[in-house]
């Protein structure tokens, strides 16, 4: 039987404003469909190789939106589950940091593996809050290790839930019958493995902090620069070519007017 959500404003305040967030959008996409489109593009929520030109919200922002009703309502659900459980534990602004963080080190190996080789206009960017739930999922599973009380809500059928949800996703990635975040899945729930174990691990947890700090790092750096990378390397040549316009518009601009010889009559 799955655990039933907890609705407690003041011991998960981050927990609920997110589900009101990612609900109010949803149900205005629901009843909008083209809202979907505005949001991501026009209101600058959606995953894009713009976040190589300053846009770097993006990664948290496209995890707000969701492709449907049932695909944004399954997430709240698990956000609600676990939330009720890390918030109280980690305080909320600790906890809206994980939820954050967990939101940039999915989506990016998500989008950076999809879009490799994709030119700009034909890149895709990924949606959805399943990330973070994997994330908070891993958290949860690696810390009921020393923690029996997160068995509550991560008991052993949980754990088959969401280990064979993941294969699933696989499968019907590969045969193409839907396609589905599963860079965002594994990747948020390693992450989501190594932070618990910096936080619940009884030995060497410094290192384990050190070495989540460490590998964090390294996907955010690909906010700033993404070598090799199709997406990042047009942006940047487009920056270049704009600056060697900027700077020829500067050097009219500097060079002195010529001087016409006066006529005598």
């Amino acid at each position: 039987m799955l655990p039933k959500p907890e609705i407690n404003f003041q011991r998960t305040p981050v927990t609920l404003i997110i589900m009101a967030i990612v609900v109010a959008l949803e149900l205005v996409c629901t009843f909008d469909p083209e809202r979907r489109f505005y949001y991501a593009s026009n209101v600058k929520l959606g995953m894009l190789s713009l976040i190589w030109e300053g846009e770097l919200w993006r990664p948290f922002t496209s995890s707000l939106l969701h492709v449907s009703f049932i695909h944004a309502l399954f997430n709240v659900y698990w956000l609600a589950i676990f939330g009720r459980v890390l918030e109280p534990r980690f305080g909320s602004l600790r906890f809206l940091g994980v939820i954050v963080l967990l939101a940039y080190v999915s989506t990016m190996p998500e989008f950076i593996i999809d879009n490799y080789n994709q030119p700009v206009d034909q890149q895709i960017g990924s949606v959805g809050f399943s990330g973070v739930g994997y994330g908070l999922f891993g958290m949860l599973w690696i810390g009921r290790r020393w923690r029996p009380e997160l068995r509550e809500v991560c008991n052993d059928a949980i754990v088959k839930l969401f280990v064979g949800w993941f294969f699933f996703c696989i499968v019907v990635t590969y045969l193409n019958v839907m396609p589905v975040g599963n860079i965002a899945h594994g990747t948020g729930c390693a992450f989501g493995v190594l932070y618990g174990m910096a936080a619940f691990a009884p030995r060497h947890r410094i290192r384990w902090i050190v070495l989540a700090a460490v590998a964090s790092g390294l996907v955010l750096s690909t906010l700033i620069a993404c070598p090799g990378h199709r997406g990042y390397e047009e942006v940047r040549q487009r920056a270049k070519q704009r600056r060697q316009i900027e700077r020829l518009f500067q050097s009219i601009r500097q060079t002195p007017p010529v001087e016409q010889p006066l006529e005598h009559p």
